[in-house]
C-alpha cells in the first residue's frame, strides 16, 4: 500500500501536516492538493487542535508543480473539473481553518511551493532556503491565490519583480521583503517552529479565530467595512468573557516583572 501524500501528526494542541512526496521533492499534483485540503478541513473539526504547521518531508519544502503531472495540455473542461476545483477547495480550506497556520520551510519553496507558504499565516525558514516564482518562464502563471496573496505580503512593485522575472532569492532576502517572518539556523528550525506553535497555542483560541477571520476577510473590504468587521470581532471577544481572564493574566505578568526588577 502506498504512503499517504499528506501525513497528519498531532502533539498536544499542535497538528503537523507533512507533504509526503519526497521522491519528487514534494511536487504538487491534483492528489496532493486534494489531500491537503481534506487534512485542513479535518483540522478545523478537531476542537483540541489550536495550531497547524505545514512542512515538507525530505530535502525541500516543496518544488512546485509536478512536471510529470502536466505532460499533456488538458481541455478547459478537464482543467476546471479537476485542477481548478482542487485549488479552490484548498484555498477555501485555508481560509476557513480558524486556527493559526505556520509554514515550516527548508531547502526550497519553488513556484506552487512558494504559494503554499504564502497561504500560511506565518512563515519560518532555515538559512540557506531558496525561493522563486518561475511560472512565467514555464508558460504558465502563479495560481492558488498566489498573485493575490504575494502582492499583499510584499507589495505591488516587488510582486511584479518576483512574478515577472522568476529569479531565485535566499531566505534573508525573503525576510527583508516580508515574505518570511523568521529565519533561523537549519539546526534550530524544528525547535523554533515548535516554540512558535506552542506560543500561539497558549493564546485564547476564540480570540485567535476572530482575529484571523477579521484579517483575512478585511482583505476584500473597504476601510469602513474593515473597521466594522474588526469592531464586531472585538465585541464577540468582549462578550465571551475571555477578556476578564486575559487582563488578570496581564496584571500577574506586570507584578512578576516588578518583583524581578
Amino acid at each position: 500500500m502506498s504512503s499517504p501524500v499528506v501525513v497528519s501528526h498531532r502533539t498536544g494542541p499542535v497538528l503537523t501536516l507533512t507533504l509526503n512526496r519526497p521522491e519528487v521533492l514534494n511536487a504538487i499534483d491534483d492528489a496532493l492538493l486534494e489531500a491537503l485540503a481534506e487534512a485542513l478541513d479535518a483540522a478545523r473539526h478537531q476542537p483540541d487542535c489550536r495550531v497547524v504547521v505545514l512542512r515538507g518531508e525530505g530535502r525541500v519544502f516543496c518544488a512546485g508543480g509536478d512536471v510529470n503531472d502536466m505532460p499533456v495540455q488538458r481541455s478547459e473542461a478537464e482543467y476546471r473539473s479537476r485542477r481548478l476545483l482542487a485549488e479552490r477547495t484548498l484555498a477555501r480550506a485555508v481560509r476557513t481553518l480558524d486556527r493559526p497556520l505556520i509554514a515550516r520551510i527548508h531547502g526550497a519553496a519553488v513556484g506552487g511551493g512558494c504559494v503554499l507558504a504564502a497561504l500560511c499565516d506565518l512563515r519560518i525558514a532555515s538559512e540557506g532556503t531558496t525561493f522563486s516564482l518561475p511560472e512565467t518562464a514555464f508558460g504558465t502563471t502563479a495560481s492558488l491565490g498566489g498573485m493575490y496573496l504575494i502582492t499583499r505580503i510584499v507589495g505591488l512593485g516587488r510582486a511584479f519583480e518576483l512574478l515577472y522575472l522568476g529569479e531565485s532569492f535566499d531566505a534573508r532576502r525573503a525576510l527583508e521583503i516580508g515574505l518570511l517572518n523568521r529565519v533561523v539556523p537549519e539546526s534550530d528550525l524544528d525547535d523554533q517552529t515548535t516554540r512558535l506553535a506552542h506560543r500561539l497555542a497558549e493564546q485564547f483560541p476564540r480570540e485567535m479565530m476572530l482575529t484571523r477571520r477579521a484579517i483575512l476577510e478585511g482583505l476584500a473590504l473597504d476601510f469602513d467595512q474593515a473597521v466594522e468587521r474588526e469592531t464586531d470581532a472585538a465585541m464577540q471577544a468582549h462578550l465571551s468573557g475571555d477578556v476578564i481572564e486575559g487582563f488578570r493574566r496581564a496584571r500577574e505578568r506586570i507584578q512578576r516583572k516588578r518583583r524581578v526588577s
